[in-house]
């Protein structure tokens, strides 16, 4: 069973990537060429840039492309927890973060592209493992670039993701 999810994003966040008992695979996912959309993707190559390639014994960081069912598959065979960075679409303000747990969804959908990962392969059983850290994003539009909005969130996402890491060596 995955870890609860309480209603202070940071403080979730933070517990999970902490927790040394369980390795944790960081994943970034969005499309570069539609701005706010690239959020995961800019919180992937930012928390490498910060904590380098290999941040803490038990965490991994890894970047996909616009179809990351892929990588999530593979990712489902390997022990620990999964945390999905992905731009959301939440009826929220641009900027603001969500942190869900997957088994706690009614569908399993996430992100703006609307995969259900109840049916991505081997991970039907693993939801309670499957994080998402979403960011409502402001424009969607073709272009490059993210919006202020989105990235004070990548900054202030990238700091709680540091904080744990710290935490957990």
């Amino acid at each position: 069973m995955g870890p609860a999810c309480t209603s202070d994003w940071r403080e979730s966040l933070r517990v999970v990537i902490a927790d040394g008992r369980n390795p944790v695979h960081l994943m970034g996912v969005g499309n570069e060429l539609r701005t706010d959309d690239a959020v995961g993707l800019e919180i992937a190559s930012s928390l490498r840039r910060k904590l380098g390639m290999t941040p803490a014994p038990g965490v991994k960081i890894y970047t996909s492309t616009p179809a990351p069912e892929r990588l999530l598959s593979r990712l489902a065979s390997a022990r620990g927890r999964i945390v999905v960075f992905d731009a959301v679409e939440a009826s929220a303000t641009p900027g603001e973060v969500v942190f869900r747990c997957m088994a706690d969804t009614q569908y399993g959908f996430f992100g703006t592209h609307n995969i259900p990962l109840r049916l991505v392969p081997g991970l039907e059983g693993r939801l309670g493992d499957v994080l998402l850290v979403g960011v409502q994003p402001a424009t969607l539009e073709v272009g490059w670039g993210l919006s202020e909005a989105v990235s004070e969130s990548v900054r202030e996402i990238v700091s709680v993701v540091a904080e744990g890491v710290a935490q957990r060596s």
